[in-house]
C-alpha cells in the first residue's frame, strides 16, 4: 500500500482546480460541480487501476450488494462504481464522483458476510454524497501547491507518492466519520439489510486498533467503541 497512490497527481491536476472552482463558486450549477467532481474521480480510478489487482469473482458480489444501496437512495444523481481489488490490508476508500474501491482482505476480514459489506458500501457512498471527499482532497496540502503552481511537474507527482496512502487514508474528521456511520445504517436499513451487521463488522476491525501497521490508520478513527455505540443507539431509533 506505500506505493498506492503514487501515480495519481499524473493527470489529475487541471481537474481538480476545476473542481475546486466549482464547489467554492456560489453561481455554479449543481450539474456542473458533480462533473468536475467526476472527472477528478475518474482520472484517480483510472491511475489507480494500474497499480491494484482486481478480484473479478468478488467483483460481481459486491455490485449485486450494490444494487438495493443504489435504488434505496433519494435523489441520487451521482452514478456510483464498486471495485473490488487486492491488498494484504483490509481497506475501504472512495473517489470523488463515486468510485468506491474495497480490498478482497476487508471482505475476508469479515467473513464475506453480505450485511457488514453492505455497510461498508453504503459508508463509503456516505463520504462523497456529504461532500467529505472532496472537502479532504481540496484541504489537502498537496493539493493547494497543485492549484496554485498551476500546473503539474514531476516533482509534484514525486511528491504525492511520497505521501502515499494517507492522501486518502488520512481520517476525515470524526464527526464525518460518524454521520458516515449513521447515513449507512440508514441506507442499508432501507436497503433490505440488518443494521446490526455493522455492530458485527466493527466487532471484526476491533482488534486491528492495536494492530501495528493498522494501528496508525485506525488511531484516526473514531474508536470501535464508540461507533458501535452510536450504531446501537440509532438502531434503537429505527
Amino acid at each position: 500500500m506505500s506505493s498506492l497512490f503514487y501515480n495519481l497527481g499524473k493527470q489529475v491536476g487541471p481537474k481538480i482546480r476545476k473542481a475546486k472552482w466549482a464547489y467554492l463558486a456560489a453561481t455554479a450549477p449543481e450539474a456542473e460541480v458533480l462533473q468536475a467532481e467526476y472527472a477528478t474521480g475518474f482520472d484517480m480510478a483510472h491511475q489507480l487501476r494500474k497499480q491494484l489487482s482486481p478480484c473479478p469473482d468478488i467483483n460481481q458480489w459486491i455490485n449485486e450488494i450494490a444494487d438495493p444501496l443504489i435504488h434505496s437512495l433519494r435523489k441520487n444523481p451521482r452514478t456510483f462504481s464498486y471495485e473490488a481489488v487486492h491488498t494484504s490490508d483490509p481497506q475501504a476508500f472512495c473517489l470523488p464522483g463515486g468510485f468506491i474501491f474495497v480490498s478482497d482482505s476487508m471482505v475476508h476480514r469479515c467473513d464475506r458476510d453480505t450485511d457488514q459489506v453492505a455497510f461498508i458500501l453504503a459508508h463509503e457512498m456516505a463520504h462523497i454524497i456529504e461532500g467529505h471527499v472532496m472537502e479532504r482532497m481540496l484541504g489537502n496540502a498537496l493539493v493547494k501547491t497543485i492549484m496554485h503552481c498551476g500546473h503539474l511537474h514531476a516533482a509534484v507527482a514525486g511528491s504525492l507518492g511520497r505521501l502515499g496512502p494517507q492522501f486518502f487514508e488520512r481520517a476525515y474528521s470524526q464527526e464525518n466519520e460518524l454521520r458516515a456511520d449513521t447515513f449507512a445504517v440508514r441506507l442499508i436499513k432501507a436497503a433490505g439489510y440488518d443494521p446490526a451487521g455493522a455492530i458485527d463488522l466493527f466487532l471484526h476491525l476491533e482488534p486491528s486498533q492495536t494492530d501495528p501497521f493498522l494501528g496508525k490508520y485506525f488511531s484516526t478513527h473514531p474508536s470501535c467503541k464508540v461507533r458501535i455505540k452510536n450504531i446501537e443507539d440509532m438502531i434503537k431509533d429505527i
